[in-house]
């Protein structure tokens, strides 16, 4: 069974006890997190159709006052990691309870390249959890080619936080750290797999990473292909036989109690690992529902329309 974390809003008072019901967490906030490089961006419209029936709306059925936001990323601009004009991380929409700025940003975004098979995953996550920036040469600048600015995705230290992230292949840079990564003399370097755990910890994230189907080849492993030119990603060998045994999401997801889900060539299984997911980190027991009191949130015997 995996280990999830369940913060308590306050003690049961008088009230709860009559009810016999429990004390329950504040509202849900889930980061969705989509890697818009050519091995996944050309599924951006089938997110786009989906997201509000077989991501929200499940989400929502669990707890009402779930949160939302959005983050995108390719990889740095630097050959041969991704194009001149891609970016590493993006914040495009902060938490909110309003999802109508979550679909805008998700309308708005446009796939692109990314350069070779691993991408700026670990960073993106990193960012989005501590929203600290990357200033790579160390300038006092963020405005540099490839800087990420300082963000506030708008975490609630009360609140469940979850990061449902969308990649494929299942190779990130930095993991094992790459000194040259993204060029060679760069100061501050990007995230690896230590600062991302250490951040998600700190934060009470857990990991989701969902990804599409990987062809099998002939010799049984897995090939990676890129689904707008349909054809293999340029990944190299090693990197081919760590993503077959322990790739960095799963470990990622094993140490904070989330998990690996795959939703199909054409997220046709999206909406089944959703289902999964709200599971696992729903606020409320199967068969209870929330109820929002000024002084606490409880969960409640759910009766329906009785």
């Amino acid at each position: 069974m995996k280990t999830r974390f369940k913060k308590t809003a306050l003690a049961c008072s008088t009230l709860c006890t009559a009810l016999l019901t429990a004390p329950m967490a504040n509202a849900l906030d889930v980061v969705i997190i989509i890697d818009t490089t050519g091995s996944t961006g050309a599924l951006l419209p089938n997110w786009q159709t989906r997201m509000q029936e077989e991501v929200i709306d499940q989400f929502r059925l669990a707890d009402p006052h779930t949160r939302f936001a959005l983050a995108s990323h390719l990889d740095f601009p630097f050959s041969p990691y991704g194009g001149s004009d891609e970016y590493a991380y993006s914040l495009d929409a902060q938490l909110d309870s309003n999802t109508e700025p979550f679909i805008d940003a998700l309308n708005n975004l446009e796939s692109g390249w990314g350069g070779d098979g691993p991408e700026s995953q670990l960073e993106a996550l990193y960012q989005v959890t501590t929203g600290h920036g990357r200033d790579l040469n160390n300038n006092g600048s963020f405005l540099d080619q490839g800087d990420i600015a300082p963000t506030n995705t708008g975490f609630n230290d009360n609140s469940p936080s979850i990061i449902i992230h969308f990649t494929t292949p299942p190779v990130f840079h930095n993991e094992p750290f790459e000194p040259d990564y993204p060029y060679s003399g760069v100061i501050n370097h990007p995230a690896d797999f230590d600062a991302v755990l250490s951040a998600m910890m700190g934060k009470n994230v857990i990991y989701y990473q969902v990804e599409p189907n990987a062809l099998p080849s002939e010799a049984g492993a897995s090939v990676y292909m890129d689904s707008q030119l349909q054809q293999p990603l340029s990944i190299s060998l090693a990197q081919a036989k760590l993503s077959a045994s322990s790739t960095p999401g799963e470990r990622l997801a094993q140490a904070t109690g989330g998990d690996v889900l795959n939703v199909g060539s054409d997220l046709s299984g999206l909406a089944e690992a959703i289902e999964d997911i709200v599971e696992e980190v729903r606020p409320c027991p199967a068969g209870q529902v929330p109820v929002y009191l000024p002084w606490a949130t409880y969960c409640v015997p759910d009766h329906g329309d009785k």
